[in-house]
């Protein structure tokens, strides 16, 4: 990640002065004039007017909706085509000028070394309104006008569900499952959780310890083919032939170039074969199960028949305990999040054979009272990308909150949030959770649900 890119007035700027060129570009060949020859000569015209025409869109939405003055130093837009974007800009730069590509200080320890990018006296905006939106960092900016273009398209032409797991992952009793959400932005606080990871790991094969890790969503930008290559793959804290299981739930940062390098990277990778390419896994010992979920395909829902596949698979072990992964939340202290998910599921809910819930996608570290039949549920979304704390350590948690990570990360003027991941502990009917922070500190003490419990 690079410090320009998550600007957000260097990106709404970006995504204005794209427009206007693509815009340009239609205009010139609607006169049949001649234009020079490259990436976007390949292009019909119709996919460009829509690409126009959604950028229009998502920065009007943008505008409307972003009031938190977080978003001038990490920008994370809801808006597919703005992460495209940031996708690009980052592609283009490190393909055409990466020995402008320098480190710095700051969250993303990386910038464009022809713009500074300095904190101002007024504020933390890192630049003056659209001021160095003019493709300083690209050799040839059609470059990047293509690229958003074609992958607006893959966006729009989403890969084929991955489907159901016909049969369960076997896990042993006592295994140890670590899970991190929201983990590939490849930055460096990221790559420290990673160690950490490691860390659990290399002291589980010192004892003997069956292992897996979960991913529970969201390769940044878009999930690119590159990004999984560099942000999610080359620190991926197990490595290949050691026997320990990963596999990776679909976030919707994962579906914003339509999920194609999901499959086609990241599960193809041999560390994450047990998945056999499917968006939907199961892990079950003799008493546990732990159901992966797919809630991007079709994003908050859950897409190909899963509900009636969970209830398949609590019929078929009907004397076990079982936990949900997901990236999206089933309910939230801080968002109006969850209704459409949770209204897909609420006879299964209801039931009371859910023990626990386990996802992503707030950049959070939190822990539910038991809520809905569910026992134990929390969010674990706190992996990779800064997030500015809500509320300050000390202050009354909202109703139905147990437990919330409010360690501030540093000591410089703004509030970022502390990395970190969780532990899982199968012992028999018993589970054990315990949160580890990037810097190795168990922030939280373990949860725990007990047999009978």
């Amino acid at each position: 990640m690079i410090a320009q890119i998550l600007n957000d007035e260097f990106l709404l700027g970006a995504a204005e002065d794209t427009r206007l060129e693509l815009k340009r570009f239609v205009e010139q060949r609607e006169r049949r004039e001649t234009v020079a020859e490259g990436p976007l000569s390949l292009v019909d015209d119709e996919q460009i007017r829509e690409v126009i025409e959604e950028l229009d869109r998502a920065v009007l939405a943008h505008e409307a909706r972003v009031t938190e003055s977080k978003d001038a130093w990490i920008c994370m837009p809801r808006e597919p085509i703005l992460a495209i974007l940031q996708s690009e800009l980052t592609r283009v730069a490190s393909d055409q000028r990466p020995a402008a590509i320098v480190e710095g200080a700051g969250i993303t320890r990386a910038r464009i070394a022809d713009d500074p990018g300095e904190r101002t006296d007024g504020g933390r905006r890192a630049f003056g309104k659209y001021e160095v939106t003019r493709p300083k960092i690209l050799s040839d900016p059609r470059w990047l006008w293509s690229g958003v273009v074609i992958a607006w398209n893959k966006f729009k032409k989403k890969a084929d569900f991955g489907g159901l797991a016909g049969h369960a992952v076997s896990i042993a009793d006592d295994a140890r499952v670590l899970l991190v959400g929201d983990w590939g932005s490849g930055i460096e606080r990221a790559q420290a959780v990673a160690a950490q990871m490691r860390l659990v790991l290399e002291q589980g094969m010192a004892e003997g310890r069956e292992q897996h890790v979960i991913h529970l969503g969201d390769v940044y930008y878009t999930g690119a083919r590159e990004e999984y290559e560099n942000n999610f793959l080359r620190y991926w804290p197990v490595k290949e032939g050691e026997g320990i299981g990963s596999y990776a739930l679909c976030g919707n940062h994962d579906m914003y170039q339509g999920g194609h390098a999901y499959y086609a990277t990241a599960l193809a990778d041999p560390r994450f074969a047990r998945q056999e390419h499917k968006s939907v896994f199961m892990l079950r010992s003799s008493v546990w199960q732990l159901l992966g979920l797919d809630t991007s395909y079709k994003d908050k829902r859950l897409f190909g028949g899963q509900a009636a596949w969970i209830e398949e698979q609590l019929q078929a072990a009907p004397g076990s305990r079982t936990a949900l992964l997901s990236h999206h939340q089933p309910w939230s202290a801080y968002e109006d999040a969850g209704k459409e998910l949770r209204s897909e599921v609420k006879d299964i809910l209801a039931s009371g054979r859910i023990d626990a819930w386990f996802w992503g996608h707030e950049h959070r570290c939190l822990v539910y009272e038991p809520r809905e039949n569910v026992k134990l549920s929390s969010c674990v979304g706190h992996g990779g990308i800064p997030e500015y704390l809500v509320a300050a350590e000390g202050k009354p948690y909202p109703p139905g909150l147990r437990y919330d990570y409010r360690r501030k990360h540093g000591h410089g003027i703004e509030p970022w949030n502390t990395f970190g991941f969780a532990v899982l502990e199968l012992d028999g009917y018993d589970l054990n959770v315990k949160y580890i922070a990037e810097d190795g500190g168990q922030p939280h003490h373990e949860e725990e649900l007990r047999h009978g419990v």
